[in-house]
């Protein structure tokens, strides 16, 4: 029993040392996890809503420029008109 005892323990140590090496030098999981994964949707989800947002407010901006100021072609045309008027009054 005592000859067992003297192969058999070294072999043991021998093995979970070699074990604790190998899990030790094993590279770790790469993987995203589920948070990351999530926060990474919600900024991608918040991004597009900013993009959208942007570009809501540019369109609202260009319609009303376009309802309140008058085209180049329109005042030039009213400013001819209001000049052939002074003229006629003279």
């Amino acid at each position: 029993m005592g000859d067992l005892l003297l192969v058999l323990l070294p072999a043991i140590v021998l093995v979970a040392v070699m074990w604790g090496i190998a899990t030790a030098l094993r590279p770790r999981d790469a993987g995203t996890s589920e948070a990351e994964k999530y926060q990474r949707e919600l900024a991608e989800r918040s991004a597009r809503h900013y993009a959208a947002q942007v570009e809501a407010a540019t369109a609202a901006r260009a319609q009303l420029e376009r309802s309140t100021r008058p085209s180049q072609n329109a005042q030039a045309s009213s400013d001819l008109a209001a000049a052939r008027k002074n003229i006629e009054r003279r």
